[in-house]
This record gives structure tokens, C-alpha cells and sequence, in this order.
């Protein structure tokens, strides 16, 4: 579960009056399967949680401390040694993790609805056992919300900034005397799928369960509805040629080429790489891709800017199930977002005597 639909959930259940426990972990040390950034809501007085701090013996006891603190607005820090021997039934890990558990009440319902959003900024927790939590959520030097009075200064803003740059998923830091975890609240990247076939529709479910914001664009409109993708952020539909009047595509975005024919492809692609987009990937065999390329060569497109795509797409799984090929292109979305292009990706790519695996 990503972080924003984290918040959105925890905003609805504090509109509704229920209270809520908020489990983060601020660090690790050695081999830990939670790390630092994930989080878990715990609500419904401990019978309910979504997202995870990691799963076995210590998230299930969180759970349970979690839960006994709903009675109060409050804040604990907790510490858990990891075993080392099968024996130890807290794990095998043999690393260390720390969790923030913060509770709320409806009072802090605008600042869980500001970070539901997902738009950019710094949420920043004062790291306070058994005190009422403080989180402040700034937007550049714009305080968005907060649910205690306060702000840091100037300088320690600078100095937060650039701590949530080098980990922008959270890290504890000291402040102005004060104990902080930091973490960016920007929004989730984007998967962009032109296309809305049963392929697209694979791809949508399971990009949204690993993170993605899903953008669902085709020319017909019995296939890219609600209906079909209930989950997606954005559905539009309009003529492929005209791709870049209705979605913007920058770094945080993930093209996904699926459309339901090589016109329509090629017709996407040119306008795909006239963006920042993070990747840019289309299905079809070498041959396809092979032709497609040499059209937008006849175009103008340069080799450099052709060399960005992804071609054919997606990890090789040997998949061959449109479930099995969805899942393939998910997983190279997110090798790409989470260790960049030069990272052992093995792509179609141009050379002297054509395209090479």
C-alpha cells in the first residue's frame, strides 16, 4: 500500500470519529525486513491495519501495542532486537528495528487529508515518547498543516530539505535540539497506459498495488470507463494523436505502450519522446519494433532518443499469460524507479546492424 493511500484511509476513518494509530519505521541496523519509511494504520481497535512495518513476530506484536494505545492521543518509540538463531521466533534477521507509534483523534484530520493528496512536500514528525505526536507537513517554506504549534526556523527547514533529498523515503535527524524523522510526501510516480485492452487492464492492477498512480488513456470508451479500471487515477478518453493535450508526461512519469495496433503505437511513441518521462516501454516483437523505429528515423528521430525505449517490454520472466506479461512489465517499471536505467537493464537498444537484446 502506498504511502498516500495510507493517509487517505486514516483521514476517512478520522472523519468518521474513529481513532487511528500510526506505526512508521524511523531506522534499522543490519538485516531487517522492515525498512526505514514503511508504515502500517492500525484502527478499528487493533482488529484492522493496513500496509506493513515488515510482517512476522514483530509487526504482530506493534499491532497489539498499537491497539491498546487508541484510548489516548499519544506517542511511543519502540525498539526491537531481531533474533539470530531459527530458534528465536522473532526472526532470523539478526538487525535491529526502531517504530514511531503516534494516535490521533479527529484534531488531526486536516493534516492527514493535506498528505492524502500526495502533492510535494516534507512531513516531519518530532520524534516525542508518551507526548501528543507532532507533525507539521511543510510545502517549500509553506506550512500546510500540523497538529501541534509549531514550526522550525529557517535554517533548520535547510537543513530538513536536505535531509529528505538524500532519503527522501524518511530518516531521523536533530534539529534545533529536537529528535525529527523527515520524509518526502510527493506523490507516487505515475503509470501512464495507452491502451486499455486486457494487457492494460493486468498492468493497472498490479502497478497500483506496487505504488503507481495509473493513468488509463484510449480512443474507445468501452474499454477505458470505470468499469474496467475502478482503481485508476485518471481514465481519459481521446484520439491517440493527440496524446500530449491530455496528459502531461515528466520524470515522475512511467510510459506503457500497449495500444491495439502498430499505427497507433508508433503514433504514441513519437509523442512519448518528446518528454521527461522516467521510461518509456512498448510491446511488440523485434520485427514491430524494428519498422517503428525506422519510421520515426525517416521523421527525425534520432538513435539517441530512440535508445530510451524499452522494447520489447519488460523483464524476461518467460512470460506468456497476459497476467504473466503484465506482471513482467510491472516489475521492469519498477527496477527502473528503484535503481535507475543504468542499473543491469537489459533492454532492446540500438546499434550499427539494428536493434540488440
Amino acid at each position: 500500500m502506498d504511502r498516500p493511500g495510507i493517509f487517505e484511509k486514516a483521514a476517512s476513518l478520522l472523519e468518521a470519529g474513529e481513532k487511528i494509530a500510526l506505526v512508521t519505521v524511523i531506522a534499522t541496523s543490519g538485516s531487517s525486513p522492515g525498512k526505514v519509511g514503511y508504515k502500517m494504520l492500525v484502527y478499528a481497535g487493533g482488529n484492522e491495519t493496513l500496509g506493513t512495518v515488515g510482517g512476522g513476530f514483530v509487526e504482530a506484536e506493534v499491532v497489539g501495542h498499537a491497539g491498546n494505545l487508541l484510548t489516548e492521543v499519544t506517542s511511543q518509540v519502540l525498539q526491537f532486537e531481531l533474533g539470530e538463531t531459527p530458534d528465536d521466533e522473532k526472526g532470523i534477521c539478526g538487525g535491529a528495528v526502531e517504530m514511531l507509534v503516534e494516535t490521533f483523534d479527529e484534531t488531526a484530520l486536516l493534516l492527514f487529508e493535506a498528505v492524502s493528496t500526495g502533492k510535494g512536500g516534507m512531513l516531519i514528525s518530532v520524534v516525542s515518547p508518551d507526548q501528543p505526536p507532532k507533525k507539521v507537513l511543510l510545502n517549500d517554506d509553506e506550512l500546510i498543516a500540523a497538529t501541534a504549534n509549531i514550526r522550525p526556523s529557517p535554517k533548520a527547514v535547510e537543513i530538513i530539505r536536505q535531509a529528505v533529498a538524500e532519503n527522501p523515503r524518511g530518516t531521523r535527524t536533530t534539529c534545533e535540539g529536537m529528535e525529527l524523522f523527515v520524509e518526502s510526501t510527493a506523490a507516487c510516480p505515475m503509470a501512464v497506459l495507452f491502451g486499455a485492452g486486457h494487457l492494460s487492464y493486468h498492468i493497472a492492477r498490479y502497478a497500483k498495488s506496487a505504488g503507481f498512480r495509473v493513468a488509463v488513456f484510449d480512443e474507445r470508451s468501452e474499454y477505458a470507463n470505470r468499469d474496467r479500471f475502478p482503481d485508476a487515477d485518471e481514465i481519459v478518453v481521446g484520439d491517440f494523436s493527440k496524446v500530449s493535450e491530455h496528459i502531461h508526461e515528466d520524470i515522475d512519469s512511467y510510459i506503457v505502450i500497449v495500444t491495439r495496433g502498430h499505427k497507433c503505437d508508433e503514433i504514441v511513441l513519437e509523442q512519448a519522446l518528446g518528454t521527461d518521462a522516467a521510461y518509456i516501454g512498448m510491446i511488440g516483437s523485434k520485427r514491430k519494433t524494428l519498422t517503428i523505429f525506422d519510421n520515426l528515423r525517416a521523421k527525425g528521430i534520432t538513435d539517441q532518443a530512440l535508445s530510451r525505449v524499452y522494447a520489447p517490454i519488460g523483464l524476461s520472466l518467460g512470460a506468456i499469460t497476459p497476467e504473466e506479461i503484465a506482471l513482467s512489465i510491472v516489475c521492469e517499471l519498477v527496477k527502473i524507479r528503484r535503481l535507475g536505467r543504468d542499473h543491469d537493464i537489459r533492454h532492446m537498444t540500438i546499434s550499427a546492424g539494428g536493434i540488440a537484446q
